[in-house]
């Protein structure tokens, strides 16, 4: 099935999950920022949100490409294989390759008044990648080592596979080499997603077992904050019981959703590339000019965080070739 088929037949509910997810992650980097810079309390509210939110934010995902992917995808054959890489390659590639070295830019010539240094870019980009970039580079080497499921035979044995890789990382192996730690880590969350697919399970009428579970996560996730609990496993467990329930919620409130989650929809991949590239200048322009007062920062911060990405997005649409640097493969798709 054609990538443009895709789009037109894939389930609301994957483009509502992401919206979420996007929304967590701009917020999780936009407060971290602020509590670095000293313009807001690390309070526990902040501390528990912030440590709660990694539980599952980027995981939705991997679990949202990995659906699409055993969805709309067959790869089972070197030639499929191939194919496929190429196409990821540059699907991804790209644009992790721009806004990986315009994050670069930006932390090197304002190194002076970032939160977090930064090395060489040859580093960054090939060993290293930088938040929120790595998601890309680690989402292009699983597609390398994962084919789609073409029975339930070996849904079973890819799920068992991707099982042992997180126990693997979860008993303190396989994490010397970033591209490995971060396929172990992260191919369970993208298999899952396959899973939900190729076992063809039902999402909807679940509404009262994702408010059970949700409210079970979230008991359990101020508890082990509240302990200081520090178990990648308890991590694992409350990053699952999260994702169920968001997904679970969702699919249940789709049709209330409506057209609200429309918009944001075309945006998320604009806004989590480019969320960072104008908070940071903005809070340090605010800093250099003297304001200091947490609400301009978090009012002025958060907006220019989603209105940015998304101008910048309308504009890139609208030439003949910028729009190459945030969805290659569209964009030659319309040549």
């Amino acid at each position: 099935m054609s990538e443009k088929k895709a789009v037109k037949t894939r389930e609301k509910w994957v483009d509502d999950v992401k919206v979420i997810a996007c929304i967590l992650v701009v917020l999780g980097h936009f407060f971290q920022s602020m509590t670095k810079a000293n313009i807001l309390p690390e309070n526990d509210l902040y501390k528990w949100f912030n440590t709660t939110i990694y539980y599952f934010h980027v995981p939705l995902f991997f679990i949202c490409s990995g659906y699409l992917y055993q969805k709309y995808s067959k790869v089972n054959d070197f030639k499929s294989w191939k194919k496929n890489v190429a196409k990821k390659a540059l699907a991804l590639g790209v644009p992790y390759v721009t806004f990986t070295t315009a994050t670069w830019v930006l932390k090197t010539v304002f190194s002076g008044s970032v939160n977090d240094q930064i090395g060489g870019l040859g580093d960054t980009l090939l060993l290293y990648p930088t938040a929120p970039y790595w998601y890309l580079y680690a989402l292009f080497f699983i597609f390398i080592v994962t084919p789609t499921f073409s029975t339930m035979k070996t849904a079973v044995i890819g799920l068992i596979f991707a099982v042992v890789a997180k126990a693997l990382v979860l008993t303190g192996g396989g994490t010397e080499i970033y591209a490995v730690s971060t396929v172990l880590t992260n191919e369970i969350w993208f298999v899952l997603g396959m899973s939900v697919s190729a076992f063809n399970m039902e999402l909807r009428g679940k509404k009262l077992q994702g408010t059970v579970i949700g409210l079970l996560f979230l008991g359990l996730s101020i508890a082990v904050y509240m302990t200081n609990v520090q178990s990648l496993a308890v991590s694992f467990v409350l990053g699952l019981m999260a994702c169920a329930t968001i997904i679970l919620l969702v699919v249940a409130y789709e049709d209330k959703f409506g057209n609200a989650m429309r918009f944001p929809a075309k945006y998320t991949m604009s806004i989590f590339l480019m969320h960072t590239l104008f908070a940071a200048p903005l809070r340090s322009v605010l800093l250099k000019i003297g304001i200091t007062n947490a609400v301009v920062h978090v009012l002025l911060g958060l907006g220019i965080s989603f209105a940015g990405p998304i101008a910048t997005a309308w504009i890139m649409n609208k030439t003949k070739w910028l729009e190459f640097f945030l969805y290659p493969n569209k964009f030659i798709a319309k040549r």
